[in-house]
């Protein structure tokens, strides 16, 4: 059933291509008047001005009607129109045209003499000429030259006209093989427009595909530069941060002090919004786009400051534990008892390089110093820097 339904989707989509061609070539209809013109400057007499006024006209009406339908369909109007109904419209234009020139024309060859007779069939034969490249719609060209081909092999047959009978056979032989010609290369011209539509279509969904495959790249990458509980970046991005950040930087290790007891106090679910609640505070401390906050591991984070002078970034490792301090006041509802951290602090300047194996292990032995001397502070090496007191961690959530 869906194949089916693609089958008629395809053809409907064809259909309208080729209503494409046929209005696009809609202002070739003024030729048609023109020939009008010729032919009423070659039969124009007293006798029979009426009729061929009346002819003229007549002929006329179809040119300007394709014409207008050409700009109406460009603008969408009517709406609602789709190609079924485009095409009934073409197909009444040029059968209309097509009587108009077959009628007309067969009754001038009964009046004319032989220059006329030779003027209107020249002028039938041009009509036909200029509308051949309506074969990419056969349906529409046949519409149009059978009518003239028909009534002047008839009038040409039965008449007294010079070489009538020869005239009226070959009016019959050009009809069937322009017929011929029309089917096999108008099947030639669908068939081009059915592998354009489908070599659109196909490149449209490899787009889709394609930008499908990027958003799934984007987020594998999402997936593996990121920790899933946290959001912020994991050991493997933290890695790759390092590595880039080969002049001046900072580097801090933040352990929650006493987490262990958090998490069997008051289970994983709670255990595991710390942890959220902490990175945030992590996350809110350090500047978007040139420092970077990630989880280490566990209860373990780690933040890499970047162009900051050692007593800059120890500002920053102070407003660190200050914030993650300040998380019992922000987020009563939230955080069970007051939470703290400890955090380690490693420098590296521009003019004594370091390798990132010692800056991480100099953080490391510097945080084991602060779980070492009581917890919920800054170490630097061997040197703490602690805060003590009230008003010293009142002036760290002011920072926060």
């Amino acid at each position: 059933m869906a194949k089916g339904r693609h089958q008629v989707r395809g053809t409907t989509d064809v259909l309208a291509l080729q209503m494409d061609a046929l209005f696009k070539a809609a202002p070739a209809s003024v030729l048609s008047i023109f020939g009008g013109l010729i032919a009423l400057a070659a039969y124009w007499a007293p006798q029979t001005q009426s009729g061929l006024l009346v002819w003229f006209t007549i002929v006329c009406v179809p040119a300007l009607a394709h014409i207008a339908s050409a700009v109406l369909r460009h603008k969408g109007i009517p709406q609602g129109w789709g190609p079924v109904a485009w095409s009934h419209l073409v197909k009444a234009i040029y059968l209309t045209a097509g009587t108009a020139w077959g009628v007309g024309g067969a009754w001038m060859l009964t009046i004319g003499d032989d220059h006329q007779t030779l003027v209107i069939c020249c002028l039938a034969m041009g009509a036909v000429t200029c509308t051949f490249p309506a074969i990419v719609y056969g349906a529409a060209y046949n519409l149009f030259q059978v009518p003239i081909f028909t009534l002047f092999a008839i009038t040409l047959a039965s008449g007294d006209i010079e070489y009538g009978q020869l005239l009226a056979l070959a009016s019959v032989l050009l009809c069937i093989a322009l017929a011929i010609i029309a089917r096999g290369m108008g099947s030639q011209l669908t068939l081009a427009l059915r592998l354009s539509l489908e070599n659109k279509q196909l490149a449209e969904e490899l787009a889709d595909h394609g930008a499908a495959l990027e958003r799934a790249n984007r987020e594998l990458i999402v997936e593996t530069l990121t920790d899933p509980l946290t959001g912020l970046a994991n050991r493997r991005q933290l890695m790759n941060f390092m590595r880039a950040s080969a002049g001046r930087s900072s580097l801090l290790i933040v352990d929650i002090d006493h987490f262990k007891s958090y998490n069997d106090s008051f289970g994983h679910v709670d255990g595991d919004l710390c942890l959220v609640l902490v990175a945030d505070a992590l996350q809110t401390s350090i500047r978007p786009g040139r420092d970077l906050a990630a989880r280490f591991g566990g209860e373990e984070f780690a933040i890499i400051l970047g162009d900051l002078s050692q007593e800059q970034a120890v500002e920053v490792a102070e407003l660190v534990r200050g914030n993650v301090q300040s998380l019992l006041t922000l987020h009563a509802r939230k955080i069970r008892r007051m939470v703290t951290v400890s955090i380690g602090f490693a420098h590296r300047d521009d003019d004594r390089q370091k390798p990132n194996a010692t800056l991480m292990s100099e953080a490391d032995a510097a945080l084991y110093e602060a779980k070492n001397s009581g917890r919920n502070r800054v170490c630097i090496g061997s040197d703490p820097v602690t805060v003590f007191g009230e008003e010293s961690s009142r002036n760290a959530t002011a920072r926060g």
